[in-house]
């Protein structure tokens, strides 16, 4: 998986979050072809990044404790850049 597929499926998951509308997670894993693991994994990146996330056995979806949001600002390289390097 290329950075911007990672970049958009982090994207992905964190809008089904705000939504609160996860379903289980066996269901929210399926619906991004990961293993639950691997979500629990992408779930564990979120919290290092500042997110509380918990799970409603009741609600039956994962949600926000706090206000946690992603920006991603835009990167622009160009082939001049190679000409921009600190490198001595």
């Amino acid at each position: 998986m290329n950075v911007f597929e990672t970049i958009n499926r982090l994207y992905e998951i964190h809008k089904w979050i705000l939504r609160e509308e996860t379903g289980t997670p066996d269901e929210f894993a399926d619906r991004f072809h990961v293993s639950r693991r691997q979500l629990y994994n992408i779930l564990d990146e979120m919290k290092d990044m500042g997110a509380e996330i918990k799970y409603s056995r009741i609600g039956h979806t994962f949600y926000y404790v706090n206000d946690f949001d992603i920006k991603i600002n835009q990167l622009q390289i160009s082939s001049n850049d190679k000409n921009n390097t600190n490198e001595e």
